[in-house]
């Protein structure tokens, strides 16, 4: 069974629109996201529009990992 592309982009901009408009809102209500951006928020951060390379460097690895872990020689 063959999908046209139209009914294709219908579906497609639906998945979209459901996982901007319905998933991304409900997983801001989990505690641990609600608060990261109630931080980034305080810092006068926009967490929609984080560029990683502007911001203080974020612990997201254990201080031995760093210390034997090369990601780039």
């Amino acid at each position: 069974m063959s999908v046209s592309r139209p009914v294709r982009l219908v579906l497609v901009t639906a998945a979209i629109g459901g996982v901007w408009g319905v998933a991304l809102p409900w997983l801001g209500r989990f505690p641990v996201v609600a608060r990261h951006v109630a931080a980034m928020e305080s810092r006068k951060v926009n967490p929609a529009a984080m560029v990683y390379t502007e911001l203080e460097r974020l612990p997201v690895r254990p201080r031995w990992v760093e210390e034997r872990l090369i990601l780039w020689p």
